[in-house]
């Protein structure tokens, strides 16, 4: 099949773990045999100089980012920046964009990123991949927000209750089919390591903004550090966050390092092999999830926590509901209290050994892409 991704992946910060996602979509396919291309649309307000100011885009380190990751996956060849809805190409040309909408089986569209009408009104068959469960179905159903639905056949959710009787978040009337983050478990060096000392997550601080449904607010990863910020007191073992966007005199920030969090920038993570490097040497992930995820019972599966077990790290996991398809307890645990953290962070260390390798187990059977995009490609037929 010749099948196109289209994502953004050159935004300013850049986010190694967001460009891992989706280029294991695009590599696992071309694994499979199929024909992959990449697109990607920039808006002007995007692009940014090394400094952060504002500039053109001829300019910008958002080609400079989107060339860097499209090398990493071999992909540069069959890859297209958009700027400004075809005013401008990087990579392929707007013609040869054109010619290959028109020949394309299929789009992968996250979050319906791709949006150029001139591309995607050709292709045969559109798929739609929600990454903010929650987010997603609440801004389209209740706050009135263009998603563009429409312009999509097929539907995806890492939220793997949405679309069930097991969350009431509504479905938006659209029929939800599920997917985990596929994994190249080749890409993902295994060795088990007892030297690594800290449990470590890597997040944004700030997120979208609070939403409302039915008198109940959905809120950001910030309210679920706060419920979970005494942790550090609770345990012996080393914790520590790798953050983007936040500033040190933020109220939370403190309440974190008052309670023996360690604050580390993710800014400092800058690359793809940097973000592997830093999971290197991490014992295991503590895990917090937004607290959008939590409430709304989404089934939400994290993309990150699936590097961390791909690279045999024990994955310790605020619970979102997805435990009701999956495997826990050895490689990866899941919480829904401190005192629940506490006791995964004592199973992990009781047997490491065993946890990093039924981590590493737990990658090669349910997120394996030789699986998850199989399974995924036979729903869209």
């Amino acid at each position: 099949m010749k099948i196109i991704i289209g994502a953004v992946i050159s935004l300013s910060p850049y986010s190694p773990g967001i460009a891992w996602d989706w280029l294991q979509y695009a590599v696992g396919l071309q694994k499979l045999g199929h024909d992959v291309y990449y697109i990607e649309e920039v808006k002007p307000e995007w692009c940014v100089d090394a400094h952060g100011a504002h500039c053109d885009f001829g300019h910008s380190v958002n080609r400079d980012l989107f060339r860097a990751s499209m090398e990493r996956a071999g992909l540069m060849e069959k890859a297209c920046q958009i700027y400004n809805q075809g005013e401008y190409t990087f990579g392929l040309s707007l013609d040869s964009l054109v010619a290959l909408s028109k020949e394309a089986d299929l789009i992968i569209n996250m979050a319906g990123h791709v949006k150029t009408e001139l591309v995607l009104s050709s292709i045969k068959r559109r798929v739609y991949v929600d990454q903010d469960p929650v987010y997603t179905q609440l801004w389209h159903a209740e706050y009135g927000k263009e998603l563009n639905f429409k312009m999509h056949d097929i539907f995806f959710s890492v939220g793997l209750n949405i679309g069930t009787h097991y969350t009431t978040i509504p479905d938006c009337g659209v029929k939800w089919r599920h997917i985990l983050p596929p994994i190249v478990p080749e890409l993902w060096p295994f060795q088990i390591d007892p030297s690594c000392g800290r449990f470590t997550t890597i997040a944004s601080w700030a997120g979208f903004s609070d939403l409302r449904y039915r008198d109940e607010w959905y809120g950001s990863k910030y309210e679920e550090f706060k419920r979970f910020a005494e942790l550090p007191r609770k345990t012996e073992q080393e914790l520590e966050i790798a953050l983007r966007r936040y500033r040190e005199n933020d109220e939370g920030i403190r309440l974190l390092k008052d309670n023996g969090w360690f604050l580390n920038k993710a800014t400092q993570i800058a690359d793809l092999s940097s973000y592997q490097d830093y999971i290197a040497r991490s014992r295991a992930e503590i895990g917090i999830a937004k607290n959008a995820y939590v409430k709304g019972r989404s089934g939400w599966f994290s993309d990150r926590a699936a590097h961390y077990l791909a690279s045999g790290k024990p994955a310790l996991v605020q619970s979102t509901g997805f435990e009701r398809y999956l495997p826990t307890g050895k490689g990866l645990i899941t919480f829904s209290d401190i005192e629940e953290a506490v006791e995964g962070i004592k199973s992990i260390n009781q047997d490491y050994d065993t946890h990093c390798r039924a981590a590493r187990e737990f990658a090669e059977e349910h997120l394996d892409y030789r699986k998850v995009l199989t399974a995924m490609l036979e729903l869209c037929a």
